[in-house]
């Protein structure tokens, strides 16, 4: 998206995510492709094409680096 990568260190809606790396010790990685006004979880909810082979390229990216 052009923009620098937000770190966030807690599972927000997915707690269990701190637990993989205190239980597992494995390090976890939440990417969100989401926008705000795409309103997840909510009756109109919807998800923009764009956004979402957006995130396939990211996830693919992701891989490919975390691969190296």
């Amino acid at each position: 998206y052009g923009k620098p990568c937000k770190y966030q260190r807690e599972g927000g809606s997915i707690p269990v995510v701190q637990l993989f790396d205190q239980v597992l010790q494995a390090p976890t990685v939440l990417m969100g492709f989401g926008l705000a006004n795409e309103n997840a979880h909510s009756p109109d909810e919807h998800f923009a094409l764009e956004n979402f082979r957006t995130g396939i390229q990211a996830a693919v990216r992701f891989y490919h680096y975390v691969a190296e």
